[in-house]
């Protein structure tokens, strides 16, 4: 009988300690709604809409990505520091909610004056959107080590974290061209697109923080007594310290081109389908809900092959299936059948989700590890660490495709049924597979040398102890 007891106390504790961790996880809905919804339509809306050259547009998101980076480290610091009763990162979570949705809805409802004026605004709103988006991410993504101690319980939350990732895929990419599409794909559709997705971020972000209440968290670092010079630069020298943790060092690698391959993806697709396609934004709708749904169902096959084959095993055979189903897109003519589009949607879609799993599984392992290493919780430094090299993979996408964009003679302008060059519609082919594809083949040397898995952690930890 105290067996039955003991069995269903266990149980009730168990989903008692679910609930609020898939609660914490909706936040990722926010934050991938976001930053798919930027990555896609950033650049366009600024050629298309704001008249703004494409390389000028791309270097705008470099710049204000590389003002961002500086930023990261800094906000990881300042939330390893916090001293505060609801913990170091949770009140980030309120004010950061607020704020990246406010921000992203005044991106997309800037003015169409044109000339230096939109250019000079542009660069404001995306430099202060990014810094927003800090505020709530860099703390929110070191909660995990805290929330789930065990190996496998972090691939457990993390798969909570990537359905949620992916529903925020599904709706800053599938869901963003409907709605501009919804107040007929003309600039009032991108205004109504910041305000919806700016509240969707609000409230979920609220949820996040709300949910996590009852979740543990870790205690601040101890308040420091050093100079305020020396306090300064404190954000960039933890940078580099824990940059000497091997194991986060090749997954931030790895990570950089992962995203990489997404950011130029993303950037290329409305140009792909808009001139190269000809179609209109409900296509471009349909091949994203199609490769954002089949991701959320391949969720717990994943978990499976992960538990059964690894994460760094499983991850290395995805990079190269994912390389391989980006070139296809270079092998596409005129003429082709519907079926190989959505072919494509389902294979890539199932596949990105599947490296997404695997290196945000690994994430919290590289915490771990470095807490053991050093006797250190250096949490938010290692998330903003990891949160800057998203950003330099959000901007190299753009830049990258404004670039060799411009230089094949895209026409800019207000009127996206503007006739392209051919140079530049095959540029635009180029950039939706053979650039992305390289990009995920560049991160299996990383991969190859990033060692840590279960058998090393509980080393660690048995050395620790």
């Amino acid at each position: 009988m105290a067996t039955v007891s003991s069995d269903v106390t266990g149980q009730n504790q168990s989903q008692i300690k679910t609930l609020p961790e898939i609660l914490w996880a909706s936040g990722s809905l926010a934050t991938g709604a976001l930053y798919n919804a930027m990555a896609l339509f950033s650049l366009f809306f600024m050629t298309t809409f704001l008249g703004i050259e494409a390389a000028v547009a791309g270097t705008i998101v470099l710049i204000s990505k590389v003002f961002d980076g500086i930023t990261d480290p800094v906000m990881g610091a300042i939330s390893d520091r916090t001293h505060h009763k609801l913990g170091p990162r949770r009140p980030y979570l309120f004010f950061g909610s607020l704020l990246m949705g406010a921000s992203f809805a005044l991106f997309f409802n800037l003015p169409t004056g044109g000339g230096a004026s939109s250019v000079a605004l542009a660069l404001g709103a995306l430099v202060l959107y990014s810094l927003c988006y800090t505020v709530f991410t860099v703390p929110y993504l070191a909660m995990p080590p805290d929330i789930a101690a065990s190996y496998d319980g972090r691939t457990r939350l993390m798969s909570f974290r990537v359905f949620f990732l992916m529903l925020g895929v599904l709706g800053g990419s599938a869901g963003a061209p409907q709605l501009v599409k919804a107040m007929g794909s003309g600039i009032e559709g991108y205004n109504f697109l910041g305000i919806v997705m700016g509240l969707l971020a609000v409230g979920m972000g609220l949820v996040a923080f709300y949910g996590s209440k009852s979740l543990p968290f870790p205690k601040a670092r101890p308040k420091s007594t050093d100079s305020i010079a020396k306090q300064a630069i404190t954000p960039f020298t933890d940078v580099i310290s824990v940059l000497g943790n091997a194991p986060f060092k090749y997954l931030t690698l790895v990570k950089l081109c992962q995203l990489a391959v997404l950011a130029v993806a993303l950037a290329c697709t409305p140009y792909f389908f808009t001139f190269v396609l000809q179609r209109d934004t409900g296509d471009i709708t349909l091949y994203l809900f199609t490769f954002s749904i089949v991701g959320l169902l391949s969720i717990p096959i994943w978990r499976q092959v992960i538990r059964t084959y690894g994460k760094k095993n499983t991850y290395m055979v995805l990079l190269f299936v994912y390389a391989a189903g980006m070139a296809t897109w270079y092998l596409w003519t005129p003429g082709e059948p519907e079926f190989f589009v959505n072919a494509r949607a389902v294979g890539i879609g199932t596949v990105s989700t599947g490296t997404l799993l695997c290196e945000q599984a690994q994430l919290p392992d590289t915490m771990e590890y470095d807490r053991l290493i050093t006797g250190q919780s250096r949490d938010g430094t290692i998330s903003g660490v990891f949160t800057l090299v998203e950003k330099v993979a959000g901007a190299l996408g753009p830049f990258a495709i404004g670039i060799l964009l411009q230089s094949m003679g895209l026409v800019p302008g207000r009127d996206p049924s503007i006739v392209q060059p051919q140079a530049a519609l095959d540029a635009v082919k180029i950039g939706m597979s053979i650039v992305p594809a390289l990009f995920c083949l560049a991160a299996v040397p990383f991969l190859m040398l990033y060692k840590l898995d279960e058998d090393q952690l509980e080393a660690a930890r048995a050395k620790a102890h």
